[in-house]
């Protein structure tokens, strides 16, 4: 008797084990199996005056701000808010001070800043105040009669790219999508770059200047807002709003600490699986460290990627000792190989499609799609520059296009001439000038708004085939938390000192 019903207990905690078993492997299936290589242009979006017969996908769905004609990916997170005044659109992921609690209600906080100033100008402050301090991975349009103001995510995750024809101007997610309504751009501008005897890795560099992968297509910039009246299309720099102000290292040691924290827990409230992108360094470390009750509770996991193929690559280090600190704080770990995307496969027709000339890391978007799950907010710790210094020599205070393109390249292309122009461009277009900058360093500005616009706005665009990427850096209070210290606290990391400290001394 005994025996039976302990058989009985035991079978019946096999059948739920069993039945919990398979509910989580549902929940960790990768791209291709819940896309099957259709999802071109994923989480895309076209913006049109009026409007076109032009979906890039048929399945998009239709939305509008204002006059304003909106095709979206019915999977691209979406809010709207309407007014006499204005109407706003939110594509993606924003998060207010409310955290989780606000996020639905984000759009209506945004068209309070218009509804409560009777002027343009003031709605526009009001605007620029209330989205500046916005966290997460969206773009923001506010249409106001004729008018319509873009705002991207602080990091400028979420791309937001821009073209004028006789047709009007019209706004997308993919460069491509823009090529294709209007019958074709070419890419000389982009293969000067890839094509010029200097140009190394684009893995790890990125298109300079106002050089996007087709010519004649704008981008909007991190700090910036992208005006459209008309034909006339203008930028404007909104951040940052006010003079730098140095903190002690305990006070903006606490400030960066906290908001990490909060950022992690508005990524964890976005999908039911929470996968945090695990490497040995020590902005990856920090986010674990600062999130890792949180984690914990919501059941995450890690993921760390390596080219098998590559034994010598740095990544190798990254993989085993990821996986140690994976199982250290209690987290299940995914290891993903990165192995040479095969021409033919239809992983790599899916690619080509949505990125036909510009193609950052091809191999990584493809190891995603096949194993990293899905309908996951997947934690990437990129912009740790940002906080700690891209640039270990700083010495030259003179800020010019030279001096940038030495930064852009280490290689002897800095000292082409059309680079200088290029990034000349640049500058001007996006108002880069140190009495801009309001105290605040031009080489971390530089790196912020130059190269995470580019380099790692594409990289996220190529992630979006396969996950939900979380860029958990993207909050302006977390960066300029980090930025009030002097450089030389930065380079020794002394906020992530001070949130594994922290962590020490709870643990005695």
């Amino acid at each position: 008797m005994l025996e039976a019903l302990l058989g009985d207990r035991h079978e019946r905690r096999q059948r739920l084990a069993m039945q919990a078993f398979r509910r989580r492997e549902q929940q960790l299936r990768p791209a291709y199996k819940i896309w099957g290589y259709k999802n071109l242009f994923a989480k895309g979006f076209l913006v049109t005056r009026g409007p076109t017969t032009h979906a890039p996908v048929e399945t998009w769905e239709h939305d509008a701000v204002g006059p304003w004609h909106v095709r979206v990916d019915p999977v691209l997170d979406r809010q709207v808010a309407r007014s006499e005044r204005a109407e706003v659109l939110v594509l993606g992921q924003a998060f207010d001070d409310g955290g989780p609690k606000t996020r639905d209600r984000v759009a209506e906080r945004i068209l309070r800043a218009v509804t409560a100033h009777p002027d343009s100008a003031a709605q526009t402050r009001a605007l620029d105040e209330t989205i500046a301090w916005l966290s997460g991975r969206y773009v923001v349009l506010v249409a106001r009669g004729e008018r319509l103001d873009a705002w991207g995510d602080p990091l400028a995750t979420r791309s937001l790219y821009w073209h004028r024809s006789a047709a009007g101007v019209a706004l997308a997610s993919h460069s491509a999508i823009l090529a294709d309504i209007a019958g074709g751009l070419d890419s000389s501008r982009m293969r000067w770059v890839l094509e010029h005897p200097h140009y190394r890795s684009p893995a790890g560099r990125w298109l300079p200047g106002l050089i996007t992968p087709h010519d004649e297509v704008g981008q909007l910039y991190a700090n910036g807002r992208l005006t459209v009246e008309g034909s006339t299309v203008s930028n404007e720099r909104f951040f940052p709003l006010a003079d730098r102000v140095e903190l002690s290292t305990a006070d903006a040691s606490a400030r960066f600490r906290d908001d990490l924290r909060q950022q992690v827990r508005n990524w964890i409230s976005v999908a039911p699986v929470t996968v945090l992108s695990l490497t040995a360094g020590r902005d990856s470390r920090a986010v674990l460290e600062a999130g890792l009750v949180d984690l914990q509770r919501a059941g995450a996991l890690t993921l760390t990627y390596h080219p098998f193929h590559v034994a010598s690559k740095s990544t190798y280090a990254d993989f085993l000792t990821a996986g140690r600190l994976s199982a250290a704080a209690g987290l299940p770990h995914i290891g993903l190989d990165v192995p040479i995307l095969k021409p033919t496969s239809e992983m790599s027709r899916l690619y080509r499609a949505t990125f036909p000339t510009w193609q950052r890391y091809a191999n990584l978007a493809g190891a995603l799609y096949l194993h990293a799950p899905a309908r996951a907010a997947t934690i990437f710790g990129v912009g740790g520059a940002i906080v700690t210094g891209m640039w270990k020599d700083t010495s030259v205070r003179e800020l010019t296009p030279q001096l940038l393109a030495a930064k852009y390249a280490a290689s002897p292309f800095q000292h082409d001439s059309e680079l200088h122009d290029e990034l000349a461009r640049w500058m001007d277009f996006t108002d880069f000038s140190d009495d801009a900058l309001r105290g605040y360093d031009f080489y971390d500005f530089f790196h912020w708004e130059h190269r995470m616009t580019k380099w790692g706005g594409s990289g996220y665009s190529e992630y979006d085939l396969a996950t939900i990427p979380a860029p958990v850096l993207s909050s302006r209070r977390l960066l300029t938390a980090a930025l009030s210290l002097p450089k030389e606290q930065r380079v020794a990391a002394e906020v992530y000192r001070a949130i594994s400290e922290t962590g020490a001394l709870a643990a005695r």
